[in-house]
């Protein structure tokens, strides 16, 4: 996952810290620790496993992939992307995503 800029900044949600459900209010953020601490939580909340990683404060994965809204992606060793699902959440098809993955690895 790929933390971008806040969608909806301001909102108040329900989110983990250390272990422990929380009513917080989630900034925009501007620079790279606060954007961290914002996808921590976002990952712990969200019960999510796989490697998290944060865009820099000039957005620049968001412009050149559009992740906003959500969108899943899968990006070839050859940095060319291999697939772009739909906008969030209705967008997000996890079978045929999985499936163009197993093409992927075959190669």
């Amino acid at each position: 996952m790929i933390y971008i800029r806040e969608a909806h900044p301001d909102s108040v949600l329900f989110t983990k810290v250390d272990g422990k459900e929380l009513l917080l209010k989630i900034g925009q953020t501007d620079d790279a620790k606060s954007r961290s601490e914002n996808a921590q939580q976002c990952a712990a909340t969200l019960k999510l496993t796989l490697p998290t990683l944060i865009d820099k404060a000039d957005n620049k994965v968001n412009a050149a992939y559009a992740g906003w809204p959500d969108r899943l992606y899968i990006v070839g060793v050859d940095g060319k992307v291999a697939y772009k699902g739909g906008p969030g959440p209705r967008g997000f098809k996890i079978d045929e995503m999985t499936e163009e993955l197993q093409k992927l690895l075959k190669k």
